[in-house]
């Protein structure tokens, strides 16, 4: 019996069903549905039935077999054998091999889908890409909108007219998403172009590498760069110092290709103090897991803004279930206490591995990075107060003792004359305290391996504060609290990594060594005033009458109970509690100094401006009226030089600060 073009179509849809299954379901004889079957698949089994003429004419001739017999009652035929009434999916057109194409089940090669899976083609497409262009136009949209602001590593200030560079006060955002203030860099400044006899480096590290807290003069980088400028005198020297308080690792990671791409001499990293609770660290309140390259991946992502929109969104919906008390408002913690999530991380635990793990992970790829383009890095052993400083944090183990208990046992091997013995245990004591916020012994181990497997550059900074310490142990004759140096510190600091340079044969570049004068003129060129040693004191003292240094704050204690002594103390304490800038107080504190007739005290504020802000030319004038009314022509001269060209200069400014 004939089959219908119906039942011919539900048997070439339902082939993978068996004869006996069509068959009941059609009504039929599960021979004749057989027979249609087998000659489904001798056409389909034809070699190269599309590619060839006779194989399209072999294929026609079967269908119009079929069809022939099916349409019998018909009308007439085609010119071709083909029934008028024919499916459209076999085609109507001539019997030539131009046409096979257009079967679309005759499995011939070459063809394409038919109308029906083209507009599913489409459809799928167009279902697809809307979500994809949804975010694209939303990430344009957060751009155009500045989401979040500028966050790149360095700016452009239209007051230098393009020609020099600064680091970005607001990079630090990129990091911090729990807390409300964030720390900033310094006011270095480059040229934009480096020129062929240019010898660049730059800074990156924690709080002590950005020389809190002193800043500005009192940074370690300063004096390097002091150094090299008298020894490579044809070189334009520029140091360059971005780091910042509160980070770790994972942001000098992720500032790597932005240091790249202005075209670095060397690196300096000083940097491990805060690899527990810096941001994103494993004790961080920052933080999003212990695995390093998961947090580098999510690095390279938070530099989408819609990422960022995203982030910021699930921190404000945390935030609206987990509260903060009023008593730990942002704005009087201080930023040690705002990054803490785990107060208590005992040496040798799981987390204490993950952060050792963390720090060379991360200090992996970033010299990789780095050498890989031929750029040096050199990286300082971590130095921190062991003998005035007791534990934080002090927590009893299976195998190791009380910090407190190793702490007391150190101090009484000192007072009986046992140097030795009191190092190895104010050292032991330290790494046992549980509180991490002085970097472990073994950091400094990691350091040492790193960087002898990879050709890179060990700093001595631990070292070199230890031979410059009385008694051979590190206090407060070198530190101001539990971990950054006062200016003799920072001072040996710079003379370490200048060092480490000239052993280095300054990287290939000629240097005149005769050129150096007595570190001791180095330690006197960084200006650093009555004023500025205020200032670090009243920021010490805010951070020490804080946790972790004190259980419980004394609301009437510091600040609010201090006494103001004298105009420098209480200048300072406004820059330190107050938003006066710095340099507008050293301003107005030189011109106090100066119409009482204290003329050097005033010099050594503007100097110390000068120092800081090269590209100001408003100190320079201030120092030589000094100068002039002293009749001391030879010291303004050069001033009103520098002043003058800085004015008709393209990178000189006319005002007090950047910031």
């Amino acid at each position: 019996m004939p089959l219908s073009n119906k039942a011919r179509r539900y048997i070439e849809k339902n082939r993978s069903k068996s004869a006996s299954r069509i068959a009941r379901d059609l009504n039929l004889d599960s021979a004749d549905v057989r027979s249609y079957m087998d000659e489904l698949s001798r056409s389909e089994s034809g070699a190269d039935a599309a590619s060839t003429g006779a194989g399209t004419g072999v294929h026609k001739a079967a269908i119009s077999g079929r069809k022939a017999n099916a349409d019998a009652g018909s009308r007439g035929r085609s010119s071709t054998g083909i029934s008028a009434g024919t499916d459209s999916r076999y085609g109507s057109g001539s019997g030539s091999g131009s046409d096979s194409g257009s079967g679309a089940r005759s499995g011939s090669s070459g063809s394409g889908p038919g109308p029906g899976g083209a507009r599913k083609a489409l459809f799928f497409s167009i279902m697809l890409s809307i979500p994809v262009l949804f975010f694209v136009f939303l990430e344009l949209g957060l751009r155009w909108g500045n989401y979040r602001g500028n966050l790149d590593l360095f700016i452009y200030p239209q007051i230098f007219r393009g020609e020099y560079v600064l680091p970005n006060p607001g990079f630090t955002g990129r990091y911090f998403f729990a807390t409300t203030t964030n720390p900033t860099p310094s006011n270095d400044t480059f040229l934009a172009n480096k020129p062929d006899n240019g010898f660049r480096i730059f800074v990156i590290g924690g709080s002590s590498a950005a020389g809190y807290p002193y800043g500005y003069n009192g940074t370690f980088s300063r004096v390097m760069k002091d150094m090299l400028q008298d020894v490579m005198p044809d070189k334009v020297v520029e140091v360059v110092n971005v780091a910042t308080a509160a980070i770790n690792t994972y942001t000098l990671f992720d500032q790597v290709d932005e240091l790249l791409a202005h075209h670095p001499d060397a690196i300096m990293i000083y940097s491990g103090h805060n690899e527990y609770y810096g941001a994103l660290g494993v004790g961080s309140a920052e933080r999003l897991g212990s695995n390093p390259a998961f947090v580098r991946l999510y690095l390279r992502l938070q530099r989408l803004r819609t990422f960022m929109l995203i982030r910021d969104g699930v921190v404000r919906l945390t935030a609206l279930f987990s509260p903060k008390p009023a008593d730990n408002d942002d704005r009087i913690r201080t930023l040690m206490e705002r990054v803490v999530a785990e107060r208590s991380i005992p040496l040798d635990s799981k987390l204490y591995e993950r952060g050792k793990r963390q720090l060379e992970s991360n200090l992996g790829a970033i010299t990789r990075k780095f050498n890989a383009k031929d750029v040096p890095v050199f990286i300082g052993s971590l130095t921190s107060n062991l003998k005035d400083h007791h534990p934080f944090e002090s927590v009893s183990l299976d195998n190791h003792p009380p910090a407190d208990e190793v702490y007391t046992r150190a101090q009484a091997a000192l007072a009986a004359g046992n140097q030795d013995e009191a190092l190895e245990l104010f050292t032991y004591a330290k790494d046992l305290d549980a509180l991490r916020f002085r970097a472990p012994t073994a950091f400094n181990d990691v350091i040492r391996e790193l960087t002898e497997s990879t050709g890179n550059v060990y700093v001595p900074v631990d070292e070199t504060f230890l031979e410059n310490s009385e008694d051979g142990i590190i206090g407060f004759d070198l530190m101001l609290e539990h971990l950054h140096p006062n200016r003799r510190g920072y001072f040996l600091m710079g003379t370490a990594y200048f060092e480490a340079l000239r052993d280095a044969d300054f990287l290939g570049r000629r240097a005149d060594l005769s050129r150096l004068q007595p570190y001791e003129t180095y330690f006197e060129r960084m200006h650093m005033s009555e004023f500025d040693e205020r200032v670090a004191w009243h920021r010490v003292q805010t951070l020490t009458n804080s946790w972790p240094f004190v259980s419980l704050p004394d609301p009437m204690g510091y600040p609010r109970g201090y006494r103001l002594q004298g105009l420098a103390d209480s200048l300072a304490f406004q820059v330190v509690n107050s938003p006066l800038r710095w340099d507008e107080a050293k301003v107005f504190f030189g011109e106090r100094l100066r119409l009482e007739g204290r003329h050097d005290e005033a010099l050594a504020e503007y100097f110390g401006l000068i120092r800081d802000q090269p590209a100001n030319d408003s100190p320079y004038i201030f120092a030589a009226r000094i100068y002039l009314s002293r009749n001391d022509f030879n010291s303004a001269r050069p001033l009103l030089e520098s002043a003058l060209n800085l004015l008709t200069s393209a990178h000189g400014w006319n005002n007090c600060s950047l910031r």
